[in-house]
């Protein structure tokens, strides 16, 4: 994978950077929120731990979460009770700043929804083509591909739970 230093989210050329494994993605994911300003979309099947239960990465969406009240970090995550039983930290991250960090469960009619997807400031993307595999692709600057993957993501939003699991860890 290429030097991921050298993009800007929302400035670089539209171009597509192939992502092929962990490593890859973790790289990819924690670029892109260290970059993101503003607006933080995330889907994932279990908040794959070597990708978002990384301290780096918890702590880049502290940092985006303290940036004050318009920032809107949304994580839709489809298996609550493994992601808890884990203890995952940006779970634990999202119970302490609730106001900033918001995690929902998609309705059951998305179950077979398999991509992973990350998007930065409506700008940026990670998209994972199968939670399966690590292989997927990267943007730092393509506002029609992620305006297409935001509007997935707020159609699976709107109609989406808070589910107990999150909230109860925090008690």
């Amino acid at each position: 994978m290429k030097n991921l230093d050298d993009y800007i989210l929302g400035e670089s050329t539209d171009q597509v950077v192939r992502v092929e494994t962990r490593q890859d993605n973790a790289a990819a994911a924690l670029a892109l929120v260290k970059q993101c300003k503003q607006k933080l979309a995330i889907i994932s099947h279990e908040l794959d731990p070597f990708v978002f239960d990384q301290p780096e990465f918890v702590e880049a969406v502290r940092q985006l979460a303290l940036k004050g009240r318009n920032v809107d970090i949304r994580i839709l995550a489809f298996e609550p009770q493994i992601i808890v039983r884990r203890g995952h930290k940006l779970v634990d991250l999202a119970g302490k700043i609730s106001s900033y960090i918001e995690i929902r469960k998609p309705s059951s009619q998305y179950k077979s929804f398999n991509e992973a997807v990350l998007i930065a400031d409506e700008v940026g993307y990670l998209f994972r083509e199968s939670i399966e595999r690590y292989k997927g692709r990267l943007n730092f600057n393509s506002r029609r591909e992620s305006k297409h993957m935001l509007d997935v993501f707020n159609a699976m939003w709107e109609t989406a739970i808070s589910d107990p699991n999150f909230r109860r860890m925090h008690i």
